[in-house]
Protein backbone atom coordinates (compact mmCIF):
# COMPACT_ATOMS: atom_id res chain seq x y z
CA UNK A 1 0.00 0.00 0.00
CA UNK A 2 1.39 3.43 -0.89
CA UNK A 3 0.45 6.55 1.02
CA UNK A 4 0.24 10.03 -0.57
CA UNK A 5 3.42 12.08 -0.51
CA UNK A 6 3.54 13.66 2.93
CA UNK A 7 -0.23 14.16 3.34
CA UNK A 8 -1.05 17.28 5.26
CA UNK A 9 -1.32 16.50 8.96
CA UNK A 10 -1.53 12.76 8.33
CA UNK A 11 0.40 12.45 11.55
CA UNK A 12 0.57 15.01 14.30
CA UNK A 13 3.90 16.44 13.21
CA UNK A 14 4.13 15.44 9.55
CA UNK A 15 4.68 18.90 8.13
CA UNK A 16 6.28 20.93 5.38
CA UNK A 17 7.16 24.50 6.28
CA UNK A 18 8.25 27.09 3.77
CA UNK A 19 9.36 30.47 5.05
CA UNK A 20 10.22 33.42 2.79
CA UNK A 21 13.86 34.40 2.91
CA UNK A 22 14.72 37.89 4.21
CA UNK A 23 15.28 40.63 1.69
CA UNK A 24 19.06 40.49 2.32
CA UNK A 25 19.09 36.86 1.12
CA UNK A 26 16.56 37.04 -1.67
CA UNK A 27 15.97 33.62 -3.25
CA UNK A 28 16.78 31.60 -0.13
CA UNK A 29 14.12 29.62 1.68
CA UNK A 30 13.78 27.28 4.62
CA UNK A 31 11.99 23.96 4.45
CA UNK A 32 11.25 21.47 7.22
CA UNK A 33 9.58 18.08 7.28
CA UNK A 34 9.22 15.78 10.29
CA UNK A 35 7.16 12.72 11.15
CA UNK A 36 6.33 10.85 14.33
CA UNK A 37 7.38 7.21 14.56
CA UNK A 38 3.83 5.91 15.08
CA UNK A 39 3.69 2.17 14.39
CA UNK A 40 6.68 2.11 12.00
CA UNK A 41 8.91 -0.88 12.79
CA UNK A 42 11.60 -0.47 10.12
CA UNK A 43 12.68 2.28 7.74
CA UNK A 44 14.48 2.98 4.46
CA UNK A 45 15.91 6.48 4.04
CA UNK A 46 17.44 8.00 0.89
CA UNK A 47 18.98 11.47 1.08
CA UNK A 48 20.34 13.06 -2.08
CA UNK A 49 22.11 16.35 -1.56
CA UNK A 50 24.07 18.29 -4.15
CA UNK A 51 25.90 21.25 -2.69
CA UNK A 52 26.36 22.94 0.65
CA UNK A 53 26.58 21.60 4.18
CA UNK A 54 25.09 18.33 5.35
CA UNK A 55 24.73 16.92 8.84
CA UNK A 56 23.13 13.65 9.92
CA UNK A 57 22.73 12.54 13.54
CA UNK A 58 20.38 10.73 15.93
CA UNK A 59 17.19 12.51 16.88
CA UNK A 60 16.72 13.70 20.44
CA UNK A 61 12.98 14.05 19.91
CA UNK A 62 10.36 11.32 19.28
CA UNK A 63 10.56 11.79 15.52
CA UNK A 64 10.97 9.07 12.94
CA UNK A 65 12.91 11.67 10.96
CA UNK A 66 13.34 15.43 11.09
CA UNK A 67 14.79 17.33 8.11
CA UNK A 68 15.60 21.03 7.95
CA UNK A 69 16.76 22.47 4.64
CA UNK A 70 17.96 25.89 3.59
CA UNK A 71 18.24 26.22 -0.17
CA UNK A 72 18.64 28.65 -3.06
CA UNK A 73 15.33 28.75 -4.94
CA UNK A 74 17.08 29.97 -8.10
CA UNK A 75 19.03 26.71 -8.35
CA UNK A 76 17.31 23.97 -6.36
CA UNK A 77 13.97 22.60 -5.30
CA UNK A 78 13.25 20.10 -2.51
CA UNK A 79 11.64 16.86 -3.59
CA UNK A 80 10.37 14.31 -1.07
CA UNK A 81 8.33 11.14 -0.91
CA UNK A 82 6.88 8.98 1.85
CA UNK A 83 5.69 5.41 1.37
CA UNK A 84 4.46 2.91 3.95
CA UNK A 85 3.72 -0.79 3.68
CA UNK A 86 2.56 -2.37 6.91
CA UNK A 87 5.13 -1.46 9.54
CA UNK A 88 7.82 -0.55 7.00
CA UNK A 89 8.32 3.06 5.89
CA UNK A 90 10.40 4.59 3.13
CA UNK A 91 11.41 8.24 3.00
CA UNK A 92 13.21 10.03 0.19
CA UNK A 93 14.47 13.60 0.22
CA UNK A 94 16.45 15.28 -2.55
CA UNK A 95 17.46 18.75 -3.61
CA UNK A 96 17.19 18.68 -7.39
CA UNK A 97 17.90 21.29 -10.02
CA UNK A 98 14.99 23.62 -10.75
CA UNK A 99 15.25 22.38 -14.35
CA UNK A 100 14.91 18.73 -13.29
CA UNK A 101 11.45 17.37 -14.11
CA UNK A 102 12.06 14.06 -12.27
CA UNK A 103 9.02 13.00 -10.26
CA UNK A 104 9.45 12.76 -6.49
CA UNK A 105 8.01 9.25 -6.68
CA UNK A 106 10.84 8.08 -8.95
CA UNK A 107 13.87 9.76 -7.37
CA UNK A 108 16.51 7.09 -6.75
CA UNK A 109 20.07 7.17 -5.55
CA UNK A 110 21.30 5.68 -8.84
CA UNK A 111 19.80 8.65 -10.71
CA UNK A 112 21.67 11.26 -8.72
CA UNK A 113 24.45 13.15 -10.48
CA UNK A 114 27.31 13.88 -8.07
CA UNK A 115 29.65 15.44 -10.61
CA UNK A 116 30.39 18.62 -8.66
CA UNK A 117 33.46 20.47 -7.45
CA UNK A 118 33.80 22.37 -4.18
CA UNK A 119 34.80 25.42 -6.21
CA UNK A 120 31.39 25.30 -7.91
CA UNK A 121 29.52 26.12 -4.71
CA UNK A 122 27.69 29.34 -5.26
CA UNK A 123 28.76 32.26 -3.08
CA UNK A 124 25.56 34.11 -2.22
CA UNK A 125 26.41 36.53 0.55
CA UNK A 126 28.78 33.89 2.00
CA UNK A 127 25.78 31.58 2.40
CA UNK A 128 25.69 27.94 1.45
CA UNK A 129 22.74 25.65 1.33
CA UNK A 130 22.31 23.37 4.32
CA UNK A 131 20.55 20.13 5.20
CA UNK A 132 20.26 19.02 8.82
CA UNK A 133 18.79 15.55 9.19
CA UNK A 134 17.95 13.58 12.34
CA UNK A 135 16.92 9.93 12.60
CA UNK A 136 15.12 7.94 15.27
CA UNK A 137 17.86 6.03 17.13
CA UNK A 138 15.92 2.85 17.90
CA UNK A 139 14.14 1.97 14.65
CA UNK A 140 16.13 -0.34 12.32
CA UNK A 141 17.04 1.72 9.27
CA UNK A 142 18.67 1.18 5.90
CA UNK A 143 20.32 4.52 5.11
CA UNK A 144 21.57 5.66 1.69
CA UNK A 145 23.26 9.02 1.13
CA UNK A 146 24.11 10.56 -2.23
CA UNK A 147 26.30 13.63 -1.67
CA UNK A 148 27.66 16.00 -4.30
CA UNK A 149 29.88 18.99 -3.54
CA UNK A 150 29.12 19.14 0.16
CA UNK A 151 30.89 19.42 3.46
CA UNK A 152 29.37 16.60 5.45
CA UNK A 153 29.36 15.78 9.14
CA UNK A 154 27.79 12.39 9.70
CA UNK A 155 27.50 11.38 13.37
CA UNK A 156 25.83 7.99 13.15
CA UNK A 157 26.74 6.53 16.54
CA UNK A 158 23.79 5.28 18.57
CA UNK A 159 21.53 4.74 15.56
CA UNK A 160 20.05 1.38 14.48
CA UNK A 161 21.52 1.02 11.00
CA UNK A 162 21.05 -2.37 9.37
CA UNK A 163 22.91 -1.16 6.27
CA UNK A 164 24.63 2.04 5.19
CA UNK A 165 25.66 3.34 1.76
CA UNK A 166 27.41 6.66 1.23
CA UNK A 167 28.22 7.95 -2.26
CA UNK A 168 30.15 11.21 -2.44
CA UNK A 169 31.41 13.39 -5.28
CA UNK A 170 33.94 16.20 -4.81
CA UNK A 171 33.33 16.55 -1.10
CA UNK A 172 34.74 16.75 2.39
CA UNK A 173 33.22 14.05 4.58
CA UNK A 174 33.59 13.32 8.29
CA UNK A 175 31.88 10.07 9.27
CA UNK A 176 31.81 9.01 12.91
CA UNK A 177 30.37 6.24 15.02
CA UNK A 178 31.07 7.67 18.46
CA UNK A 179 28.76 5.07 20.03
CA UNK A 180 27.99 1.47 19.02
CA UNK A 181 25.38 0.85 16.37
CA UNK A 182 22.31 -0.63 18.11
CA UNK A 183 21.89 -3.44 15.54
CA UNK A 184 24.21 -5.53 13.40
CA UNK A 185 25.01 -3.97 10.03
CA UNK A 186 25.08 -6.38 7.11
CA UNK A 187 26.91 -4.05 4.72
CA UNK A 188 28.73 -0.74 4.91
CA UNK A 189 29.46 0.76 1.48
CA UNK A 190 31.52 3.94 1.09
CA UNK A 191 32.34 5.39 -2.35
CA UNK A 192 34.21 8.67 -2.75
CA UNK A 193 35.21 10.63 -5.83
CA UNK A 194 37.74 13.46 -5.68
CA UNK A 195 37.29 13.74 -1.96
CA UNK A 196 38.75 14.07 1.48
CA UNK A 197 37.15 11.31 3.51
CA UNK A 198 37.62 10.58 7.21
CA UNK A 199 35.83 7.83 9.12
CA UNK A 200 36.18 7.27 12.87
CA UNK A 201 34.91 4.51 15.14
CA UNK A 202 34.15 2.02 12.36
CA UNK A 203 34.36 -0.79 14.90
CA UNK A 204 31.22 0.65 16.47
CA UNK A 205 29.35 0.26 13.17
CA UNK A 206 29.12 -3.51 13.84
CA UNK A 207 29.41 -4.24 10.11
CA UNK A 208 29.80 -7.70 8.63
CA UNK A 209 31.23 -6.47 5.33
CA UNK A 210 32.76 -3.11 4.41
CA UNK A 211 33.42 -1.86 0.90
CA UNK A 212 35.37 1.32 0.32
CA UNK A 213 36.19 2.77 -3.11
CA UNK A 214 38.12 6.02 -3.39
CA UNK A 215 39.17 7.75 -6.61
CA UNK A 216 41.44 10.64 -5.66
CA UNK A 217 42.09 12.22 -2.28
CA UNK A 218 43.21 11.75 1.29
CA UNK A 219 41.38 9.00 3.15
CA UNK A 220 41.49 7.98 6.80
CA UNK A 221 39.70 4.84 8.03
CA UNK A 222 39.74 4.38 11.80
CA UNK A 223 38.48 0.99 13.03
CA UNK A 224 38.30 1.78 16.72
CA UNK A 225 35.21 0.86 18.71
CA UNK A 226 33.50 -2.02 20.45
CA UNK A 227 33.98 -5.01 18.15
CA UNK A 228 31.52 -7.91 18.55
CA UNK A 229 32.12 -10.00 15.41
CA UNK A 230 34.57 -10.97 12.69
CA UNK A 231 34.39 -8.80 9.59
CA UNK A 232 35.76 -8.35 6.09
CA UNK A 233 36.74 -5.19 4.23
CA UNK A 234 37.37 -4.61 0.54
CA UNK A 235 39.32 -1.37 0.11
CA UNK A 236 40.10 0.09 -3.32
CA UNK A 237 42.05 3.32 -3.73
CA UNK A 238 42.91 5.17 -6.92
CA UNK A 239 45.43 7.94 -6.37
CA UNK A 240 46.15 9.46 -2.97
CA UNK A 241 47.06 8.67 0.59
CA UNK A 242 45.23 6.11 2.69
CA UNK A 243 45.63 5.80 6.45
CA UNK A 244 44.16 2.77 8.26
CA UNK A 245 44.04 2.55 12.07
CA UNK A 246 43.13 -0.72 13.80
CA UNK A 247 43.14 -1.62 17.53
CA UNK A 248 45.88 -4.03 18.59
CA UNK A 249 43.43 -6.58 20.01
CA UNK A 250 41.89 -7.12 16.56
CA UNK A 251 43.66 -9.74 14.45
CA UNK A 252 44.22 -8.49 10.90
CA UNK A 253 45.10 -10.09 7.58
CA UNK A 254 45.76 -7.80 4.60
CA UNK A 255 45.81 -9.24 1.10
CA UNK A 256 47.56 -6.80 -1.19
CA UNK A 257 46.42 -6.85 -4.83
CA UNK A 258 48.68 -4.11 -6.18
CA UNK A 259 52.45 -3.89 -6.39
CA UNK A 260 52.53 -0.19 -7.30
CA UNK A 261 51.69 1.15 -3.88
CA UNK A 262 53.91 1.73 -0.89
CA UNK A 263 52.47 -0.24 2.04
CA UNK A 264 53.73 0.67 5.48
CA UNK A 265 52.43 -1.90 7.99
CA UNK A 266 54.77 -2.14 11.00
CA UNK A 267 54.23 -5.19 13.19
CA UNK A 268 52.72 -7.30 10.40
CA UNK A 269 54.30 -10.52 9.17
CA UNK A 270 54.65 -11.18 5.44
CA UNK A 271 53.03 -14.48 4.40
CA UNK A 272 53.02 -14.92 0.61
CA UNK A 273 50.83 -12.05 -0.69
CA UNK A 274 49.38 -11.37 2.74
CA UNK A 275 50.38 -9.32 5.77
CA UNK A 276 49.21 -10.85 9.06
CA UNK A 277 49.33 -9.69 12.66
CA UNK A 278 51.05 -12.03 15.16
CA UNK A 279 47.80 -12.57 17.10
CA UNK A 280 45.90 -14.07 14.15
CA UNK A 281 45.64 -17.52 15.76
CA UNK A 282 44.82 -16.28 19.27
CA UNK A 283 42.56 -13.22 18.94
CA UNK A 284 38.79 -13.40 19.37
CA UNK A 285 37.99 -10.91 16.61
CA UNK A 286 39.40 -11.01 13.07
CA UNK A 287 39.37 -8.45 10.27
CA UNK A 288 40.32 -9.54 6.76
CA UNK A 289 41.17 -6.76 4.31
CA UNK A 290 41.43 -7.02 0.54
CA UNK A 291 43.52 -4.01 -0.48
CA UNK A 292 43.87 -2.71 -4.02
CA UNK A 293 45.40 0.63 -4.96
CA UNK A 294 46.60 2.12 -8.23
CA UNK A 295 49.18 4.59 -7.01
CA UNK A 296 49.96 6.18 -3.67
CA UNK A 297 50.79 5.39 -0.08
CA UNK A 298 48.98 3.15 2.40
CA UNK A 299 49.87 3.37 6.09
CA UNK A 300 48.50 0.89 8.62
CA UNK A 301 48.74 1.82 12.28
CA UNK A 302 48.04 -0.40 15.28
CA UNK A 303 47.10 1.30 18.55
Amino acid sequence: MRSPLLPALALAVAASIFAPAPASAQGWRDFRVARQAGDIESLDVELLYGAGRLSVEPSGAPFLYDARVRYDTERFQPVRAWEVDGGHGRFRLALTSVDDETSSATVRLEDWDVDFDLEDLRDSGNELGELEFELHPRIPTRLRLGIGAARSRLELGGLSLSSLEILTGASETDLAFSEPNRVSMSELVLKAGAADFEAEGLGNARFERLEFKGAIGDVSLDFSGEWTRDATANITMGVGELAIRIPEEIAVRIVRSSLLIKLDAPGFERVDRSYVTPNWDTAEIHLEIELEAAFGTVEVERF
